[in-house]
């Protein structure tokens, strides 16, 4: 994440850089007036660093939301789109990568012979050890199939380059800080500052959208009865996630 004009501490206007982790059951939108943002609601942190001029502050913060402009995620890369619809991100980039691969299987393809539009490509046995090919490949190549657990995948990803931002996370749970969404700031990026939870400027009277057909889809309190869903899964499911060992 990169903001610049964004206040902080002792440093305003300043140029805010960093990374942000947070646990939310979803993407969700949010609608005041003429307004229209994204937020993900739940326990996360903040990590990066602030400048102006000749400052410079370290800044870590434990959130309880993230409000956002997607138009603003990149300068000069292709812009993700949002669907509201089914929120999700659409990523011009991963598309992007899916066509390298795409492009590199094909390739693949081409080298190893001359492959009939429609033939069988590869056949797995059970174990997954040696492929059988149609009669269109005339090599059989021995491969390897593996299985990574999700929980080892996440230990990888956490424990590893990202722990020092995983940390704060950890430690911030272990002393129930995230009990509560008004013991946590909001990293709100379209104002340019981290605000308290009940920030009535910056978080009261919006909606959520895909919760518009609901009583609870309304103002501050549907964004914290999102909190506290999400707070209850991870509580339940901590266990599995949520562990000190970074080795």
């Amino acid at each position: 994440m990169e903001t610049p004009d964004y206040n902080v501490g002792f440093i305003k206007g300043g140029e805010l850089t960093g990374k942000v982790l947070i646990i939310s059951s979803q993407l969700w939108s949010i609608i005041r007036g003429n307004q229209v943002y994204s937020i993900l609601i739940g326990p996360g942190v903040f990590r990066g660093i602030a400048r102006s001029g000749t400052k410079r502050l370290d800044v870590v913060e434990q959130l309880s939301s993230l409000i956002f402009d997607p138009t603003e995620l990149r300068l000069e890369e292709p812009v993700p789109l949002v669907d509201i619809i089914h929120p999700e991100i659409i990523d011009p980039l991963e598309k992007r990568k899916m066509e390298e691969i795409v492009t590199f299987i094909r390739k693949i393809m081409v080298e190893r012979g001359n492959v009939l539009s429609g033939d069988t490509i590869l056949r797995l046995r059970p174990q997954g050890t040696v492929p059988t090919t149609a009669h269109a490949i005339d090599v059989v190549q021995k491969i390897t199939v593996s299985h990574v657990s999700g929980i080892q995948r996440a230990k990888f990803l956490l424990g590893g380059t990202n722990g020092p931002l995983y940390r704060p996370l950890v430690e911030g749970y272990q002393k129930r800080r995230y009990a509560r969404p008004d013991l946590c700031k909001v990293m709100a990026v379209p104002f340019r500052r981290f605000c308290g939870f009940n920030d009535k400027e910056v978080m009261s009277d919006w909606m959520i959208v895909e919760k518009a057909s609901y009583e609870s889809g309304i103002g501050l309190d549907a964004i914290q009865e999102e909190y506290n869903a999400t707070m209850q899964d991870v509580e339940k499911n901590s266990s599995f996630f949520i562990y000190t060992d970074y080795s």
